[in-house]
């Protein structure tokens, strides 16, 4: 029987039963769009996560207190560290690396922000002069604090987005007092809207000089430094430059760890991708599930159709005819329920994406060829029992077959 007819064949058998054939193309399409959708969702989430740590900023170095493990890529745990990090470190760091653009420490706190009867909770941010340049930082009205204020501890503030319009709505804002923790600071600048970076709304946040944080809290130490490197090529000579200063001030000792932003984002995709993978290995299981219903159609079939295959063989038809016949017809199921799987999921993240541009799960195009091939070798697998006995019935049997 030639390529052409058994198709022509397979079809008109499929046609003949409509409702099942459907109900069991369903249940393939819903394997191939399950597979799609969860890989789309596990891949966006990696591009959605990499990209805002990179809009933070470039080049970016992160030196904390403590010696983490050597294979973390991670900074250690808060409290970990013999030594504190203090702006002493910072001022050796400034000195003296070379490969450096900006080097800040960072004091970090919560606390109340309040201005006569309004009041809110914020997240307190203790940074030098040359913060803006580490994490990108836009300025919406006003300006940073100076080196001088700085280094002198001057009560002025920057406010986030949301923060500042919470306490002063359409009033000006440049210039006017506010309380920190009942500590009254001077508003200077407030930033430009960025919403969630990461788990924290940096709309909610206050900015103020590093000195000025430490007396708020009353603590001396910092939480960690962040730096800049010149340019990408060169952050290895940083971290090392670094490396080697903090070494000095601690006797030796390495009681920090310095963690690249490159490092952080290869560990953040490596997790991501496994994360993929086993989304991707679940939906797996639901076109088992779609190869056993194609089996199941296919015994049926057969059972049915026990007179119409020993009419076939009685006209001269061979044991192969009616084995590639079924065969074609169990493929012919996963053929159309991959076509339609790829058509549904593509069609849904197509709509997703419309409606949430800034998380974008558009299926990769290296799971649509994948996902396809796998609907058609199940198909396969799971349709050559029920072919196989279509095509060792013997003829008189089939015939006397009521």
């Amino acid at each position: 029987m030639r390529l052409r007819e058994t198709i022509r064949v397979s079809l008109e058998a499929l046609t003949a039963n409509r409702f099942r054939a459907v109900l069991t193309i369903l249940g393939m399409t819903i394997g191939v769009a399950s597979i799609v959708l969860l890989v789309s969702v596990g891949d966006g989430a990696k591009r959605y996560v990499l990209g805002e740590f990179e809009g933070l900023g470039t080049n970016l170095i992160i030196i904390q207190p403590g010696k983490s493990d050597k294979r973390s890529k991670f900074a250690p745990p808060v409290g970990s560290a013999q030594r504190k990090m203090t702006t002493a470190d910072v001022e050796a760091i400034q000195k003296r690396a070379l490969s450096l653009d900006a080097v800040s420490g960072v004091v970090f706190g919560s606390g109340s922000l309040k201005r006569d009867e309004s009041s809110s909770n914020i997240t307190i941010f203790g940074v030098n002069d040359q913060f803006t340049r580490i994490l990108n930082l836009q300025i919406a009205l006003g300006g940073w604090f100076t080196r001088e204020e700085d280094d002198y501890g001057r009560r002025v503030t920057i406010l986030g987005a949301r923060a500042a319009a919470n306490l002063f709505e359409d009033e000006a804002i440049i210039g006017r007092p506010v309380r920190i923790n009942d500590s009254e600071f001077r508003v200077i600048g407030v930033l430009a809207s960025v919403g969630d970076k990461l788990g924290m709304n940096l709309d909610d946040v206050a900015f103020i000089p590093t000195r000025s944080a430490q007396r708020l809290f009353n603590d001396d130490k910092l939480l960690g430094i962040r730096a800049r490197a010149s340019s990408k090529s060169g952050i290895d000579d940083a971290v090392a430059e670094i490396s080697e200063i903090l070494r000095e001030r601690r006797d030796g000792k390495d009681d920090f760890t310095v963690v690249t932003q490159g490092a952080i984002m290869e560990s953040m995709s490596t997790i991501l991708d496994m994360l993929t993978y086993v989304l991707a290995a679940i939906a797996t299981i639901s076109m088992l599930v779609a190869g056993i219903g194609i089996m199941n159609i296919m015994l049926v079939s057969v059972t049915e159709r026990t007179g119409e295959i020993g009419v076939r063989r009685a006209v001269g038809a061979r044991r192969r005819d009616i084995l590639k016949q079924f065969l074609a017809e169990a493929l012919m199921l996963s053929l159309l329920g991959g076509t339609a799987g790829l058509l549904i999921s593509g069609g849904l993240t197509a709509v997703g994406y419309y409606f949430y541009p800034t998380f974008d799960m558009r299926p990769p195009f290296w799971i649509l060829p994948p996902a396809f091939l796998l609907s058609v070798i199940v198909g396969a697998l799971f349709g050559v029992w029920p072919a196989r006995k279509a095509s060792m019935l013997e003829t008189l049997e089939a015939l006397r077959h009521e």
